[in-house]
């Protein structure tokens, strides 16, 4: 699903449409049904699969006819049906599907567009624990689409996924902390979030974390271990990464 970058960066600038994340029904071997079907699943029987799956007729297993619905496997890709089947699975607690139908909300895919509908599933998900659901709320509440906006409520959903580990959610937590956005501005608590996310490899939060450090900016000033974390992210790519160091290596006076 196609969707744009939600800004991130440590300096303030005008906020674009929000980068949602989640593809429909990426991992169907996660967090669905067992049995019959995913064995057959497993094999590549997509037919056989989606028989079983409709036959176990709970949750998990209506959550895999929807995924297999919107993948075009054993059947015909039908948006719409997939929605009917996440809907059935949803009313009946599935976190996942409440997720995907939310996704489908947010994109108008066999149903038609309404952020406001996308918003309440994914708060029904995240109120589960559903990782992608909590950062998804977080981003809305931070644009105030499809809710009002709230910056205090985005930081509550994203202290949540960044509690269990959401790279995504860590950035901009710090981000917001970093810009004193629903929360006080605290430029360490802002480093201890980018640390988090830059050590499980996050090269744009090893870039924030690079910078920081070489500006003594939330902790102590380091050339040294500023340089570290960029090259981190350099050698991933980013090519800001490269400039800031160049910065950094090349000329004691130039400015980060």
């Amino acid at each position: 699903m196609r969707c744009t970058p939600y800004p991130t960066t440590l300096t303030r600038r005008p906020a674009g449409a929000m980068l949602l994340t989640g593809l429909l029904g990426a991992l169907l071997l996660a967090g669905c049904a067992g049995g019959p079907g995913m064995a057959a699943y497993r094999q590549g029987d997509y037919a056989g699969a989606i028989q079983d799956f409709r036959a176990e007729g709970d949750p998990a297993g209506d959550f895999a006819v929807g995924v297999m619905h919107y993948k075009g496997e054993g059947v015909a890709r039908d948006a719409g049906e997939a929605a009917g089947w996440f809907r059935r699975a949803a009313e009946n607690g599935h976190a996942g599907a409440r997720y995907n139908l939310g996704l489908l909300y947010l994109n108008g895919e066999g149903v038609g567009k309404d952020r406001r509908e996308a918003a309440r599933w994914f708060r029904l998900a995240a109120e589960q624990g559903y990782v992608k659901a909590q950062l998804n709320l977080g981003l809305m509440y931070g644009q105030g689409d499809g809710v009002d906006k709230d910056r205090r409520e985005a930081v509550r959903w994203f202290r949540l996924a960044a509690d269990q580990g959401s790279i995504k959610a860590r950035i901009y937590l710090g981000g917001m902390y970093a810009r004193g956005e629903g929360v006080e501005k605290d430029r360490r608590e802002a480093v201890r979030w980018f640390r988090l996310a830059a050590e499980q490899g996050a090269a744009e939060a090893q870039v924030y974390l690079g910078v920081m450090y070489a500006r003594g900016d939330g902790v102590e000033k380091d050339r040294a271990e500023a340089a570290v974390w960029l090259r981190k992210a350099a050698d991933q790519g980013s090519q800001r990464a490269r400039q800031f160091l160049e910065r950094l290596t090349g000329s004691s006076t130039a400015a980060l």
